[in-house]
């Protein structure tokens, strides 16, 4: 069920359904050379676990659909979709909810290959983002990312995100050590 719509992208609610086909994507490693989770790969089972311990802590998490226009179908065994129009090509949310200052962490993961470089990453950050400040009341949305990834720097600057700051030799993967940046927009800069 489609919780937020935009152009070429909806956004679901997570369901433990969701946990088997990430865990097939995740694992090929197509589109996540620059991920912080480090462990990988792992079993369904784990990614279920965490993503169950997300939503206790009061996370809000979302799948992503890329909706085909054409009517084609793309689905396949890993990531059927309910309605042959939208195929299941990510993950996103909103983490680390500090109340008092009305900040939420943002992540995103779009790990299907044929959806990068498309223009989807922006729709969902643009989508998330709004939804936080629109139905969240959030100040502050914030994010961390690879300096290495320079697509997604790209994608979050586009969208409005500014960099705060920069953690030296942060994360740890394909040999060596890199900077992660932080970003962050605030609610009068979305508006």
């Amino acid at each position: 069920m489609t919780f937020i719509k935009g152009k070429d992208v909806e956004l679901r609610a997570w369901t433990d359904e969701h946990a088997s086909p990430f865990t097939w994507f995740v694992n090929q490693g197509l589109t996540t050379q620059h991920l912080f989770t480090g462990s990988i790969p792992m079993r369904t089972a784990d990614y279920a676990e965490r993503f169950k311990k997300m939503r206790e802590a009061g996370d809000v998490l979302f799948s992503i659909y890329r909706v085909d226009i054409s009517g084609q179908c793309y689905h396949n065994v890993e990531r059927k979709c309910p309605d042959c129009a939208a195929q299941f090509v990510g993950q996103c949310g909103l983490h680390d909810h500090r109340d008092i200052y009305k900040s939420w962490e943002a992540r995103f993961l779009i790990f299907d290959p044929d959806a990068v470089g498309k223009g989807i990453g922006k729709e969902v950050v643009s989508l998330l983002t709004s939804y936080a400040f629109t139905r969240l009341n959030a100040h502050r949305v914030w994010l961390g990312v690879s300096e290495a990834n320079i697509r997604a720097v790209k994608c979050y600057l586009d969208c409005g995100y500014k960099i705060e700051g920069r953690l030296r030799d942060e994360v740890f993967y394909e040999g060596k050590y890199h900077a992660v940046l932080r970003m962050g927009v605030l609610e009068g800069e979305w508006t």
